[in-house]
Order: C-alpha cells, then sequence, then structure tokens
C-alpha cells in the first residue's frame, strides 16, 4: 500500500512537473523565441552533446529534476523511462530490463546485457550495481545495442550515472530530511567547500531506513525493510581552464530484512505447532523459515557493502585535442539468506555469498576544432577478480509429504490433524508409500528384469606393429 500510494505521488508530481515545465516553455517562447530553451548537455557518446544531437534513442534527466519527483533508486526511475524497467528483489537482486530483455543473472561469470556505469565507470555486476541515486549531476539512459560506446556488456543498452563533483572555489550545501509510514526515515545532504582558488571538497551522504512492508507473523523484523547508508566524498583540482583532476570516492552499506517470498498455495503457519498464522494473501504476512539452521547461523536478510576510488584527468593538449584519463578500483561483498519457497517449514533454504573487485583503466584523445568532423580514439584496460558461492539445504522428508498431497490447508496440516515439525518424519514415511503404492497395484505386464551387461575389457597391446 505504501509503495503504490509513493508510485501515485510520483506521477501526479511528474505530471505537475511536465505541466509547469510546459508553462514555462511556452512563456520563454512567447518572449525570446523557440531557440533559447535550455538543453541536458550529456556525454552519451563520451564526448559532450545536447540529447538532440545524439543518434540513438536516449533518455535523460537532470539531478535536479530527479530530486523533485522524489527519485532515491532504480526502480523509481525506470517508471519515468521508456523501454525500461527495474525489478528490485533487494539491493543484492536487481533486474534490469530493457526494451523487454531482461538483465538479471547474478552469477560471477555472467556477463550482463544492460550496463550499468558511474562516472564512466562500469559497476555492471548484479550483485554491486544498485546503487542510491542522490547528489547526481544527470543520468542517461541509452536504449538499444550499445557495445561500440560501452563495451560488450551493453548488448541491451546502457545507464549512465554522472555525480555531482567538487567545484574548486565555490561554496555551498543542501539538506533533506523525509519521513513517512512504515517507519521511513531519510536524511540527506551535501557540502561543498573550496580550498584555495583551484581546488574544492565535496561531501554528500545519504542514510535510510524503512520498516517492512510485509508483517513477519513469526515474530521479528517484518519482510523487505531496508536499512541504507551511502556516503560520497570527492576533490577537485583546476589550476587552468586547460587542467582538471577529481578524486571520487564512494560507499554504501546495506542492511535489508528478509526477502518475503509467499506460497500461493499453503498459509503461513507456526511450524513448531502447526497452527495457521495467515492468510494466503500477500498483505496477510508471511511466516518464513529462519535461516539460522545452517551456514553459521545466519538469519534471513542481507548485509552489503560497496565501494570504490574513481580518479579523472582532463588535459587540453591544444585549442582542438583533448586527453581524458580515467582510473578506478572497485570492490563488493554480500550474503543474504533468503527461504525460496516461500512456506513456514525448511523444505528448501538457501544463501548466497558474493565478492568482486575490479581494476580498470581508460584513456581517451578527442578531436573538436568547432568545425563539422569531431571525434576520438582511446584503448581501456579491464581486470575482473570474483567468486559466488551458493550454500543450500534441503528437507527431502518434508517435499515427500507435500509431493503426496499429504498436507492441506497449511503446510502443517496433514488430513485434518494438525502436526509439529517433529512428526514429519513419520509423515513422510507415509507419504512415501502413498507415492509408491499406486505403481505397485498398477497392471502392467510383468517382464523379467533386463540384464545389466558392459563390455569386457581386453589387455591392449604392448608391441608396435
Amino acid at each position: 500500500m505504501a509503495n503504490e500510494l509513493k508510485t501515485r505521488l510520483m506521477a501526479a508530481a511528474a505530471l505537475s512537473g511536465v505541466l509547469a515545465m510546459a508553462q514555462a516553455a511556452q512563456a520563454q517562447s512567447q518572449e525570446a523565441g523557440p531557440t533559447d530553451l535550455d538543453e541536458i548537455v550529456v556525454t552519451a557518446q563520451l564526448r559532450e552533446q545536447k540529447t538532440i544531437e545524439v543518434p540513438f534513442a536516449l533518455t535523460a534527466y537532470s539531478g535536479q529534476f530527479l530530486e523533485d519527483l522524489g527519485i532515491q533508486e532504480f526502480e523509481q526511475l525506470s517508471a519515468f523511462v521508456p523501454g525500461f524497467l527495474v525489478q528490485n528483489q533487494s539491493p543484492n537482486n536487481p533486474g534490469f530490463v530493457m526494451r523487454g530483455i531482461t538483465s538479471d543473472s547474478g552469477a560471477a561469470t555472467a556477463e550482463p546485457r544492460v550496463s550499468v556505469f558511474q562516472d564512466g565507470v562500469s559497476i555492471s555486476k548484479s550483485r554491486g550495481s544498485y546503487v542510491e541515486l542522490f547528489d547526481l549531476a544527470r543520468v542517461e539512459v541509452a536504449k538499444g545495442p550499445q557495445s561500440t560506446l560501452y563495451g560488450r556488456g551493453a548488448l541491451i543498452g546502457a545507464v549512465n550515472l554522472v555525480q555531482n563533483r567538487a567545484q574548486p572555489g565555490q561554496t555551498d550545501a543542501y539538506a533533506n530530511i523525509e519521513a513517512g509510514n512504515e517507519d521511513y526515515r531519510m536524511v540527506e545532504g551535501a557540502v561543498n567547500l573550496p580550498v584555495g582558488e583551484t581546488a574544492g571538497l565535496r561531501l554528500a551522504t545519504r542514510l535510510k531506513t524503512r520498516g517492512g512492508s510485509v508483517e513477519n507473523l513469526r515474530g521479528g523484523d517484518d519482510f523487505n525493510g531496508i536499512e541504507t547508508k551511502a556516503v560520497r566524498l570527492s576533490g577537485a583540482w583546476a589550476p587552468s581552464d586547460a587542467l582538471r583532476f577529481d578524486v571520487i570516492g564512494n560507499y554504501q552499506n546495506d542492511h535489508a530484512s528478509g526477502t518475503s517470498f509467499k506460497s500461493i498455495a499453503y498459509a503461513p503457519a507456526d511450524p513448531n505447532t502447526g497452527a495457521v498464522l495467515g492468510g494466503k494473501e500477500p498483505w496477510e504476512g508471511a511466516a518464513l523459515t529462519r535461516g539460522g539452521a545452517f551456514d553459521g547461523g545466519k538469519d534471513l536478510g542481507l548485509d552489503r557493502e560497496v565501494w570504490g576510488v574513481t580518479g579523472l584527468a582532463r588535459i587540453n593538449l591544444n585549442a582542438a585535442w583533448t586527453l581524458n584519463s580515467t582510473t578506478a578500483y572497485r570492490e563488493f561483498d554480500n550474503y543474504e539468506t533468503f527461504d525460496a519457497d516461500g512456506v513456514s517449514l525448511p523444505v528448501l533454504t538457501a544463501a548466497e555469498e558474493t565478492h568482486g573487485e575490479q581494476w580498470s583503466q581508460d584513456l581517451r584523445v578527442g578531436f573538436d576544432n568547432g568545425g563539422r568532423l569531431t571525434g576520438f580514439v582511446g584503448a581501456g584496460w579491464f581486470h575482473e577478480e570474483g567468486y559466488q558461492r551458493t550454500p543450500a539445504q534441503f528437507d527431502e522428508r518434508l517435499a515427500l509429504a507435500q509431493l503426496a498431497g499429504l498436507l492441506d490447508g497449511s503446510p502443517t496440516t496433514v488430513g485434518d490433524r494438525t502436526l509439529p515439525l517433529a512428526a514429519y518424519p513419520t509423515v513422510a514415511r507415509g507419504a512415501l508409500a502413498a507415492l509408491l503404492t499406486p505403481w505397485a497395484r498398477a497392471p502392467w505386464p510383468r517382464r523379467s528384469p533386463p540384464i545389466l551387461t558392459r563390455p569386457i575389457s581386453r589387455p591392449r597391446p604392448t608391441g608396435r606393429s
């Protein structure tokens, strides 16, 4: 309900924003003519251009526009980008959909089909790509094959996040505080300070918490809650108009309560007593298996840490030639436990632990003398290391009881009796008998059992012919 209300408010804000922009554009066109409207300058083709000059489908929004709409994450952003959808199961498991094609594999060896970039650095690996959107200069979403510009991972499209950098010689700051239902709290702010006349520092942060949207019928934290801490520190040095150097450090930590998976066939119940705790509808709560029974005793939920450092350099060699360099290191560590079967009995409990680190270096020389001919040439180096571990626990006894049709009403109800979890070894034996009896009584023709044979090995000749 809270997400639906927020989506409606965002849609209303977007509509009012579009109307306000249209009125402002009409008034400005009447006063100054149709060519004076401001356009977002983008770098979708690795050089500064107006959006109308980009020869492929591109949606770009300024950071101020996103802030006016209250957009804080990819899932909300996708509601305002045609042909783009982001599904957020958890910050550790997002799905990016571009023009109907999904890129959601979390395998350490999988190459994403929708690339995500942050200040020119690829952050495309699924387990580290979902980051908070705050204190941004702009967001660019390029749709269609973009492998020429963004590498082989951008077969379907690319998303480019351009963050606000430190501004030498300037002083400014802002702060936002929000509160809402489900214990939602958010504090966000940034401050830019000068360091002399040619350097500057900028600190931006966001602290956000929200209680779970699905009630935990077994007690404890509700499901789908979030607790996010993100901070960014950047520095800039620009001794002249021809030289600029930036260093940007990003850090984000996510603690999310368990993701709510819920069966549509069995009502949530207490696994110890068999008492039904709620209905089958999603808003009636869930009673998932606690995750502390295996792999070190971790409970349901996510613990995720992502950080990286990026160095940017721009050197104007002369009036026509420019050298750009991007150097970056990035790392992420995640551990998430989840109950994928959606019932309160421990039929299937799983976890995922991932780690990734990457180094990259890009060099690019661009040419633009103000004429009709522009271009660039460059080279890049990218190295990545990572691993993924997916432990799982499966209880065959409970699976047998379920497959035999002995569970009705809830996962812990057998016939008209309600049994505790300790009784399921006996139930499983009865389930196995119920499954095998129809096969044993079937009027199948009797045949002699097949004789299993194998080729007789023969010694290989030892001499030469």
